[in-house]
């Protein structure tokens, strides 16, 4: 995978945005900075500066902020600079051609992962950390986004695997050196196969407490259920601060389930909105609601919406549709509209969204349905892969008699715990490692 050259790559999406992020790695980036600004960036490291690019005809492409990080001093441990154009996706191809155009030998659209790729070939990050850098952008889970973070910034040693990387070490060490004296009395196969049996069980044992961990549910699901036209679109939009449902005076608009996942005071809840429960539904509608019937199985809390105009009965039906036990907090809504003499919770559209939040009691709600210990975390959900792949040779290698083939098979599991470290110098196992990774990390 590893190729000379300077890259280039966006290190944000090409979407309209505030502004858009480029990074170039490698020695001609400061030709290209040149070329793009007409100024020397040479003494003007680490330094933001307000700049014009230009185009080759000498026109100004844009107007941005630069900033020039020299080797090592910087992310691959080349010379870097980040460029940060307005957020306009068309802006970013006239950058993209302008790469072109400047016709500097070597300068290339970077590979997938490869500026972390370039960190680790030049020793400013393990294998490891760059792995983390990945999971920590894809993590879903705060407690896994603490742990990987952790490895980003204070480096392998932390990792949960660490001590079982020494344990394999010594074990294949002297499962080789025993191999010399199996004519010996020294050698002493049963003790081989009493600390095999222990590396397997402390796997285990890690494994089970691990997992359990992340499997921790740490997501809260909320229902929003109610006869039509009671505001439940307008709940849900005002709850994910979005228009993602459309909310007419017409019955019935909501016709299938929609659901957004927000995080309020670093709480996790995934929110639905349903249509609504009437007496004649049309196919589609119908087929939104029963839809919503059987999701409601895997709902933590429903908020139950009424207005002045529900009867017992449209409440009655509710309750007998939805799996719904004591999981609920009934909402009066329109109560601008409308006075309740209840002690039910009340809102209406005015409410702006703090103020909602806090109404609804959605953090009270996470606290009730969703352990909220702080479990930290000895491995990712990556590592606890990687402990499922060695336990596959637990019963091969403790029910093996021939030391040549446990020592081959102990080789394998060194070289796993290689890969998943780094140590192998194999531009076959990179490749796998970053071919996963988005465009410009």
């Amino acid at each position: 995978m590893f190729n000379t050259g300077t890259i280039y790559s966006n290190f944000t999406p090409l979407v309209k945005s505030p502004v858009i992020g480029y990074r170039i790695s490698g020695e001609d980036v400061l030709l290209v900075l040149k070329k793009l600004t007409k100024r020397n960036f040479s003494k003007d490291h680490s330094i933001m500066k307000l700049v014009e690019l230009h185009n080759i005809d000498g026109t100004i492409l844009d107007k941005c902020n630069v900033v020039y990080f020299k080797s090592p001093n910087s992310f691959t441990g080349e010379d870097v600079c980040e460029i940060f154009i307005h957020g306009s996706p068309l802006i970013a191809s006239q950058l993209e051609q302008l790469f072109k155009d400047l016709n500097i030998p070597g300068l290339r659209l970077a590979q997938r992962g490869e500026f972390s790729l370039r960190s680790v070939l030049n020793n400013k990050y393990s294998l490891k950390q760059a792995k983390a850098i990945n999971l920590i952008i894809n993590n879903e889970s705060f407690s896994s986004l603490e742990y990987d973070k952790k490895i980003l910034f204070e480096g392998d040693s932390v990792s949960g695997l660490d001590p079982l990387r020494e344990d394999i070490v010594n074990l294949f060490s002297e499962i080789t050196a025993s191999i010399d004296f199996v004519d010996d009395e020294v050698f002493n196969f049963k003790k081989i196969i009493k600390k095999s049996r222990n590396f397997f069980n402390n796997c285990n044992k890690l494994l089970l407490k691990n997992r359990t961990k992340i499997e921790q549910k740490n997501i809260c699901r909320v229902m929003i259920i109610g006869p039509v036209n009671v505001g439940k679109s307008t709940l849900f939009n005002k709850i994910i601060d979005k228009n993602r449902a459309i909310v007419t005076e017409i019955k019935g608009t909501t016709r299938d389930i929609l659901s957004n996942q927000i995080i309020v005071d670093g709480k996790k809840f995934e929110i639905f909105d349903t249509a609504g429960q009437r007496s004649k539904q049309g196919r589609i509608e119908k087929f939104g609601y029963k839809k919503a019937q059987k999701l409601s199985k895997e709902i933590d809390h429903f908020f139950i919406l009424k207005d002045k105009k529900t009867k017992n009965t449209d409440l009655n039906q509710l309750f007998k549709d939805f799996d719904i036990n004591k999981n609920f907090t009934l909402i009066e809504t329109k109560s601008d509209q409308f006075s309740y003499n209840t002690k039910n919770i009340k809102i209406n559209h005015n409410l702006n969204r703090e103020d909602l939040i806090k109404r609804i009691k959605l953090p009270r709600i996470y606290n009730k349905y969703i352990d909220h210990r702080n479990h930290k975390l000895e491995f990712n959900s990556n590592e606890i892969e990687f402990l499922e792949k060695i336990l596959e040779y637990e019963r091969d290698i403790l029910n093996e008699k021939d030391i040549l083939i446990i020592a081959q098979l102990m080789r394998n599991i060194l070289d796993d715990f290689s890969y998943e470290f780094g140590y192998i110098n194999n531009e076959d196992v990179y490749d796998r490692v970053f071919s996963n990774f988005c465009i410009g990390k």
